[in-house]
C-alpha cells in the first residue's frame, strides 16, 4: 500500500481513538456537569484551536487562497453546525450514546459517495453499513427519553452535516494543493487554522453582538442565543480553550490529512470505533468527571459491538481495495490516445493466456504481475488499458511465454537454438546433451495423455535440478529433451549422464493411479569444439548418439 495511504489510515485511527473520543467525553462533561453554553463553548473551542495552529504555522503560503475559498467557508459553517448539534445531543444522552449515534454519518457518507460520486461499494462495506444500522436501531430503541423524535432529527441532521463537512475537508482545494505539492506541515496546518478561524470568529462576533443587544436593550430576548453571562462563564471559556488547544487543533489537522489520503467514507468508517474508545475514556475518567456510567445499558454495549464490527468490516474491506488499487496504479494506466501501446499490451495478455490455456494465475506469474492486472485487461471493454511498465512486462513475456515451452516451462526449441548459435561467443567449450524418454508411449496408452503430460513436466523439473549452472534446457518436442551445458567439456558431460538417467528413472506416484509410473532415458552427447563447430552439426551428432544408445539398450 502507498506510504501516504498508510499514514492516512494511521492518522484516522489516532484521531478517532484518542482525540475524537476524549473530545466527546470532554464535551459531555462541560455541558452536563459544568453547564457550558453550547454556542459559546463551540466558539471558544474553534477560535483557540485555530489560534494555536496559526501560532505554529505563522503567515505564509496559501493564506489568501484559503481565506478566499468557498470551501473554507462551507467547511467552517458545517463544522460549527455539527458541533452545536452534537452539544444539543450531549445534553440529553451520555457521551458514549452520542458517539454511537454519530455513527449514522458512516452510512450517510457511504450512500453519498455511491450516489453522487459514483464510488464503488464493496460487499464488505455494504455488510459493515448494515451491521452499523442494526446497532443504531438498538441504541435508539433502548433510549429512556421523552423526546425520542427530537433526538432522531438531531442525529439525522448530524449525519448529513458531518458527511458534508468531511467531504469538504477531502476536496478542500487549498489543502489539496498543499498536500499534492508536498509543502511543509506548517503550510497544511495554516490552511486548517484559517478554515476554523474564519467561521469561529464570525460566529463569535455574531452571537456576542446579539448578547450585547439583549443586555443593553431592555425587553429584547432572542431564543437559543447565549447571554453575556454565558460568555463570561469561566468554566465555558477555560474548558473550551483547553479542548481547542489540546484536542480539536490536532484533530482537525489529522481529519484534513486523513480524508485527503483515504477518502471521506473510509475516515468515517474508522469513526465507528469511536464508541468503544469513548466508553473506555468515559469509564476511565468517571472518578474525575462524575459522569454516571450506569446509564450505559447492556443493549448499548451490544450495539457498540455491532457498530465497531461494522466499522472494522468497512475499514478492512477498503484497505484491501486500496491495496489492489495501488497495485493497479503501479502496473497499468489508461492510454486512450496511445493505440499502439494498448494493442501491444492486450496482445501480450491474450498470447500469454492462450499459452497457459486461459489460466489467469499462471499467466500472471509468467508476466510477473498480480492476478488482478490480467483481470483488468479482460474486463477492459473500451480497450484503453495499457501496461505502465511495458518494457519489463515485454521482457518477462519473451522469457516465460514467447520463448518457453507451454507444457513444461522450459525454453522452447526456438529459444534453445538461439542460445546454441550464440554459445561459441559465450564459452570456449560447451556440450549438447540429447535425451529421449524410453517407455513413454505405454504411459500415454495405459494411463492417458493427462498422466503423460504430468510425467513430461516431472522430467523437466528433475532435469532442472540435476543440471549445472549456465545450462539451457528445452523440450525439443514430444518426449525429447536437450541440454546446452556451457563451459562443460565432453568428459565432464559424460560423467553427468548416469545422474541424468537416475533422475529420469525414478518412479512417479500420481493420485488416482495405483501403479508406479516410470520411464527411462537414452542419451547422446556432442561437444564444441571437439566434435564440431556448427550448432546444427553438433545437435545432429548428439541426436545420432542418442539413437545409438537406444539401439544398444534394445529400447
Amino acid at each position: 500500500m502507498d506510504k501516504n495511504v498508510v499514514t492516512g489510515w494511521g492518522q484516522a485511527f489516532f484521531a478517532v481513538l484518542v482525540l475524537w473520543s476524549i473530545s466527546n467525553v470532554f464535551l459531555g462533561y462541560s455541558v452536563r456537569t459544568q453547564g457550558a453554553d453550547p454556542i459559546v463553548y463551540s466558539c471558544v473551542v474553534f477560535t483557540s484551536a485555530s489560534l494555536v495552529l496559526l501560532a505554529y504555522s505563522g503567515y505564509g503560503k496559501l493564506a489568501k487562497e484559503t481565506m478566499r475559498s468557498i470551501d473554507t467557508w462551507g467547511y467552517g459553517f458545517s463544522l460549527m453546525l455539527n458541533y452545536i448539534v452534537l452539544l444539543a445531543l450531549l445534553a440529553m444522552v451520555t457521551s458514549t450514546e452520542a458517539t454511537l449515534l454519530q455513527s449514522i454519518a458512516v452510512v450517510v457518507s457511504l450512500l453519498t459517495g455511491w450516489f453522487f460520486m459514483g464510488r464503488a461499494v464493496s460487499k464488505g462495506q455494504a455488510l459493515g453499513a448494515l451491521v452499523i444500522v442494526t446497532g443504531l436501531f438498538m441504541v435508539l430503541s433502548d433510549l429512556q427519553v421523552d423526546n425520542l423524535g427530537y433526538i432522531i432529527l438531531l442525529i439525522i441532521a448530524m449525519g448529513i452535516i458531518q458527511t458534508i463537512r468531511t467531504y469538504i475537508a477531502e476536496f478542500h482545494r487549498p489543502h489539496q494543493y498543499a498536500a499534492s505539492q508536498l509543502v511543509s506541515a506548517k503550510d497544511k496546518a495554516r490552511v486548517v487554522a484559517l478554515v476554523m478561524f474564519v467561521v469561529s470568529t464570525l460566529f463569535f462576533v455574531f452571537f456576542l453582538g446579539f448578547a450585547l443587544l439583549m443586555h443593553f436593550v431592555e425587553g429584547v430576548t432572542i431564543p437559543a442565543v447565549p447571554t453575556i453571562a454565558d460568555f463570561l462563564n469561566p468554566y465555558t471559556v477555560v474548558f473550551g480553550m483547553v479542548a481547542g488547544v489540546l484536542l480539536i487543533a490536532p484533530l482537525r489537522y489529522f481529519e484534513f490529512s486523513a480524508t485527503h489520503a483515504i477518502k471521506t467514507e473510509n475516515y468515517l468508517a474508522v469513526s465507528a470505533f469511536a464508541p468503544v474508545a469513548t466508553w473506555a475514556w468515559e469509564w476511565g475518567t468517571a472518578p474525575i468527571t462524575g459522569i454516571n456510567m450506569r446509564q450505559l445499558t447492556e443493549v448499548d454495549a451490544i450495539a457498540c459491538a455491532f457498530i465497531t464490527l461494522g466499522g472494522l468490516a468497512m475499514a478492512v474491506s477498503r484497505m484491501k481495495s486500496d491495496s489492489a488499487a495501488e497495485s493497479m496504479k503501479k502496473h497499468i494506466c489508461v492510454e486512450a490516445q496511445n493505440i499502439v501501446l494498448v494493442e501491444d499490451s492486450r496482445e501480450i495478455v491474450a498470447n500469454t493466456l492462450e499459452h497457459f490455456n486461459s489460466d489467469v494465475k499462471s499467466a500472471a506469474a509468467a508476466l510477473g504481475l498480480p492476478q488482478n492486472i490480467i483481470t483488468a485487461f479482460l474486463e477492459d471493454s473500451e480497450k484503453v488499458v495499457a501496461f505502465k511498465n511495458f518494457p519489463d512486462v515485454a521482457r518477462s513475456y519473451r522469457k516465460h511465454v514467447a520463448m518457453a515451452d507451454g507444457l513444461t516451462g522450459l525454453a522452447n526449441r526456438s529459444a534453445f537454438m538461439t542460445a546454441l548459435r550464440s554459445a561459441a561467443y559465450e564459452a570456449e567449450v560447451y556440450t549438447v546433451v540429447y535425451i529421449d524418454l524410453d517407455k513413454f508411449k505405454p504411459v500415454n496408452d495405459t494411463y492417458g495423455h493427462e498422466t503423460g503430460d504430468k510425467v513430461l513436466q516431472g522430467i523437466a523439473e528433475r532435469l532442472t535440478e540435476v543440471a549445472p549452472k549456465n545450462t539451457v534446457i528445452t523440450r525439443m518436442g514430444g518426449d525429447e529433451y536437450c541440454m546446452l551445458l556451457l563451459d562443460t567439456a565432453k568428459e565432464s558431460a559424460e560423467k553427468l549422464v548416469p545422474e541424468i538417467q537416475n533422475a529420469v528413472a525414478k518412479p512417479f506416484n500420481f493420485d488416482g493411479i495405483d501403479d508406479e509410473v516410470s520411464v527411462s532415458a537414452s542419451i547422446g552427447i556432442a561437444s564444441y569444439p571437439e566434435d564440431g563447430d556448427n550448432p546444427e552439426e553438433l545437435l545432429n551428432i548428439a541426436d545420432k548418439g542418442m539413437f545409438s544408445a537406444k539401439g544398444e539398450s534394445g529400447r
